[in-house]
């Protein structure tokens, strides 16, 4: 059975924080007087949760799938440990942002009424199950980040199937899969692109059919076994790299900054994703060598503890903006209305903040204690060998 090492990633963990904190400043940064480039930039920051699907395959294949493993993976283990790892900062998401959900649901549902229960405890449902992202109008329902973990619920179920095959490729076995998942990527995109054209005179349907793309745990599959594959080549093969070929890295970075700037418009986001998944396949690749500046300068200390705490930035900065913005205008500083980028400045500095303290107080401590209960063994039952009957 393969061990789960923690690997040694530090330039990927420090990566997390930025992405975390592209789609922490789409919803928090004030869309006014921002120009061209940086309007582009900033309304991509969905386009982060691309990297986190294909760096959560990465991560999970260098953990499990070193170079003498044979893919066999503690199912219960592995999902014991992936629960400890998401939940507990995830339901303390759920509990702050449950207050504005119930009154946004009972303002539009005229109060308590049979139709307003019934639609809190459906999404409440598909939510606290980590459901929600098959359920279109209940994605992005109750603290929207909250979906991408529904997604990742989906491939941490498979991925225990999934270790074996991937495990029984050779180097050249991986490239082809990696080629394969990249075109399966951009088949399911156009299927996608399709259905939105035949459905472009039937606004209802569509409105279900846009969110289908946008949270669809089948459609992001890919990027994350893309990131499994490209994680179980890189343990085989990677460390041969020479050092020259970490100023890809780089490269890399300057290419997925030059996408992110595009204004993708419309359904456009859905080649942008296409486009931006190799992309961040190969800055992911160049980054795990550890060489060139910009691995060195993500691998530092600091920047990786705050990468350690972005899961809590993400997961916990709708709520904390609501929050926030309440308390601001409770105060009557209007600081919000003055300087509305310096009130995002602050804003998101606070909520990195408080994600240091959430991880050092709440998130790791609870993680260790769910884990070790979770991962106990079960007590063999009594039986007549044992001399106890």
């Amino acid at each position: 059975m393969a061990a789960a090492p923690r690997p040694s990633l530090p330039a990927l963990t420090g990566l997390r924080f930025f992405a975390a904190l592209h789609v922490v400043a789409f919803h928090v940064t004030p869309r006014e007087g921002r120009p061209a480039w940086l309007a582009g930039f900033l309304d991509n920051g969905p386009a982060s949760v691309t990297l986190f699907f294909i760096l959560s395959g990465f991560v999970l294949a260098q953990a499990y799938l070193g170079q003498a493993s044979s893919g066999q993976v503690s199912r219960r283990a592995f999902w014991a440990a992936r629960f400890a790892r998401v939940y507990p900062v995830y339901l303390l998401g759920l509990v702050l942002t449950a207050p504005p959900f119930f009154q946004f649901v009972l303002r539009q549902e005229g109060g308590l009424t049979p139709a307003s229960l019934q639609r809190i405890l459906g999404v409440g449902a598909a939510v606290f199950s980590l459901t929600q992202a098959w359920v279109p109008p209940a994605a992005c329902a109750w603290n929207c980040p909250g979906w991408s973990l529904s997604v990742e619920a989906f491939f941490y179920l498979l991925f225990p199937m999934l270790a074996v095959p991937v495990a029984r490729l050779g180097p050249k076995g991986l490239r082809w899969a990696a080629v394969s998942v990249g075109a399966v990527a951009a088949v399911l995109s156009g299927l996608w692109l399709l259905g939105d054209t035949l459905l472009a005179g039937d606004s209802p349907h569509r409105d279900t059919w846009l969110l289908v793309g946008e949270y669809s745990p089948l459609i992001k599959l890919p990027q994350f076994l893309l990131g499994v594959v490209l994680g179980r080549l890189f343990v085989l093969r990677g460390r041969e790299l020479p050092r020259a070929s970490a100023m890809g890295s780089l490269a890399a970075a300057a290419l997925a900054l030059g996408l992110l700037a595009v204004p993708w418009t419309g359904t456009a986001w859905a080649l942008r994703d296409l486009a931006l998944t190799p992309v961040f396949a190969w800055l992911l690749w160049t980054l795990a060598t550890g060489h060139g500046p910009l691995a060195a300068f993500l691998s530092r200390a600091s920047v990786v503890r705050l990468g350690e705490a972005s899961y809590a930035l993400y997961i916990l900065h709708i709520p904390l903006a609501f929050y926030t913005r309440a308390a601001e205008r409770l105060s009557g500083i209007g600081l919000e209305r003055r300087a509305p980028w310096g009130y995002s400045a602050l804003a998101i500095t606070s909520f990195v903040v408080v994600s240091l303290a959430v991880f050092a107080w709440l998130e790791e401590p609870a993680r260790r204690w769910l884990r070790n209960r979770l991962s106990r063994p079960r007590p063999r039952p009594l039986s007549a060998s044992t001399g106890l009957l």
